[in-house]
């Protein structure tokens, strides 16, 4: 990569607004990832309480 391409590809430090967090936020959670993830919050729970009293680490 050339020293011309690497400042053209300066990261900002800056946060965005929080407005803007506020719109990615409400659109994550509309998305299938999100809406999958959540479907396996019984499974997961399930799961803990299965291995509650289990000795996993020796």
């Amino acid at each position: 990569m050339t020293t011309s391409q690497e400042s053209s590809r300066k990261i900002s430090l800056e946060m965005k607004s929080e407005v803007h967090y506020k719109k990615a936020a409400k659109s994550y959670r509309k998305s299938q990832q999100y809406i999958k993830m959540i479907n396996l919050y019984p499974t997961l729970q399930t799961t803990l309480i299965e291995c509650k009293d289990e000795n996993l680490i020796e």
